[in-house]
């Protein structure tokens, strides 16, 4: 598909749970070892439940979602701008549903505007995201 083919309203979505683990190998990369994001004991004393995945970890399903939706062996997906709003605190084992959306077409760049929202598995909000993308052609 090429840029011309999504149109307003065109969507998708990918489901994923957060884990541990992934908290740990983004921790390492990025040297975000916030105690916030592995010890339950600080995120309790903070007034959470227990751990909270790091912002980005769950954020990067909406990432997987843009490449599920837009992506193809002919297309590449490229993101030139977000904002991101974290709503509320996701968790470790918290399923993960992202959804993306075109909101508007950008004719002079050929983007798009895109609406991302990610749900845990209790059907509430935690992430909004407004973005724009390319789809590259190879």
């Amino acid at each position: 598909m090429r840029y011309s083919d999504f149109k307003v309203g065109y969507k998708g979505s990918f489901i994923r749970p957060v884990t541990y683990d992934e908290n740990v190998k983004f921790g390492e990369i990025s040297g975000d070892l916030n105690p916030l994001h592995f010890d339950d004991e600080v995120a309790k004393e903070l007034g959470f439940k227990s751990a909270v995945s790091n912002g980005f970890v769950a954020e990067s399903r909406i990432a997987a979602a843009l490449i599920e939706t837009f992506g193809s062996e002919m297309t590449v997906v490229v993101a030139l701008e977000k904002n991101t709003k974290f709503l509320q605190p996701v968790y470790m084992g918290d399923l993960i549903r992202a959804e993306v959306q075109v909101a508007a077409q950008i004719r002079s760049m050929k983007a798009l505007k895109i609406i991302a929202k990610c749900y845990n598995q209790d059907n509430e909000l935690v992430i909004l995201t407004n973005m724009v993308i390319k789809i590259l052609e190879k």
